[in-house]
């Protein structure tokens, strides 16, 4: 499910992110400035024919495709080799002159709009980071008795918005959480991921139980819904001494407690848009044990050999470390470390929650107010003055 890859750049200089430039400085760059070459070598060789303002093909393409310095230095080559060609084909001085001024020209148009495309793409950077900030706000640390570390990443890796979703709304039964993946990819996978948390968000405070919570999910999407168009979702209730659940097609949630054990349900039931049929189950947490929600960007993760990562004591140790936030950091540290290496397999959208009820904290006793006897003589006073 997923993929969706917005345009967007680090704010510095208006540079494209890391991953896509690295691609085409590796493969672009250097055919540009080897096409330069061509085109110079080309134009000395054959005298009749001027082919100069071809050079002026690379720092065009490098303004549009390239960042703002890879323009300079397509415009710098041409320019350097526009200048020593009257040598060799024996052309005049005037001639020589125009066809550097040439030249000069398209480089500075190419550096204006390299310039202006950075800045459109660092404009368009802070509003996609404040729309993703409005979609999906980071989770407190604590939230209605419960410890949380929640961690999500985009297929695009240039974009926190994707196919996943996550929310939790603490209501007077407890903590109210929702994990979901959209199927698809792109601006309808956004679009719908939007309209189950806009629905998470409306009702979850009120809903009697999961299942009708469930239900209204299903009916607030089904308008958007396209003919192959379906919601994954695990909702989870926090009570004491336990965590009821509803799965709509989500993958099984992990209990961390000695072990990892994966929550499956007892029964089936179809995903948000396939009418579901949704239910309750109540399964056992401890304030000692742990709840890993994920989307399938965690099963799906593969090593250079297609290996998935292995639900071992490695990642039950990960998730076991002092604090959540850092049981958070040694699993993705461990995750790059299963995915990493010269393969390139595509990465999918990625949720994790890490979840864990807090030890109830007994209320202060109120402390005793001392009588105040001045206070108790006035009244006495008063009494015998009324008599």
């Amino acid at each position: 499910m997923r993929r969706w890859l917005l345009a967007i750049a680090t704010p510095r200089g208006g540079v494209i992110p890391r991953q896509i430039v690295s691609s085409r400085q590796r493969l672009l760059l250097p055919a540009l400035l080897a096409a330069e070459v061509v085109v110079a070598l080309a134009d000395a060789a054959y005298a009749t024919v001027s082919l100069s303002a071809l050079l002026l093909v690379g720092p065009m393409v490098a303004a549009h495709l390239l960042a703002v310095r890879h323009t300079v230095l397509a415009a710098a080559t041409a320019l350097v080799l526009a200048l020593p060609l009257p040598a060799v084909d024996e052309g005049s001085l005037p001639h020589h002159l125009v066809r550097a001024l040439i030249v000069v020209t398209g480089g500075l148009w190419a550096y204006v709009t390299a310039r202006s495309h950075a800045r459109h793409r660092v404009e368009l950077a802070r509003m996609t980071r404040i729309a993703e900030w409005a979609m999906i706000p980071a989770l407190p640390a604590e939230l209605g008795g419960v410890g949380l570390a929640a961690h999500t990443r985009s297929s695009a890796a240039t974009a926190r918005i994707g196919g996943d979703l996550h929310d939790a709304v603490a209501t007077p039964t407890g903590l109210r959480l929702v994990i979901g993946d959209v199927k698809g990819h792109g601006l309808d996978a956004a679009h719908l991921s939007a309209t189950v948390l806009a629905a998470f968000r409306r009702t979850a405070a009120t809903a009697p139980d999961l299942a009708a919570l469930a239900l209204d999910l299903d009916a607030a999407i089904a308008p958007s819904l396209g003919p192959e168009d379906f919601v994954t979702v695990l909702l989870a209730e926090f009570v004491p001494g336990g965590v009821l659940l509803v799965n709509c097609g989500h993958p099984a949630p992990v209990r961390v407690d000695n072990r990892l054990r994966a929550l499956h349900p007892p029964r089936s039931c179809r995903p948000l848009g396939l009418s579901p049929e949704p239910y309750v189950w109540r399964v056992r947490l401890l304030p000692s044990d742990r709840l890993l929600l994920f989307t399938d960007g965690l099963t799906e993760a593969r090593s250079c050999e297609g290996v998935e990562l292995p639900f071992g004591e490695r990642l039950h140790e990960a998730l076991t470390q002092a604090t959540l936030a850092e049981s958070m950091r040694e699993v993705l540290g461990l995750l790059r470390r299963h995915t990493g290496g010269s393969c390139a397999h595509a990465a999918d959208d990625l949720t994790l929650i890490l979840a864990q009820p807090l030890p109830v904290r007994e209320p202060p006793a109120p402390t005793p107010v001392a009588e105040d006897r001045h206070s108790g003589d006035r009244q006495n006073e008063d009494r015998h003055s009324l008599d």
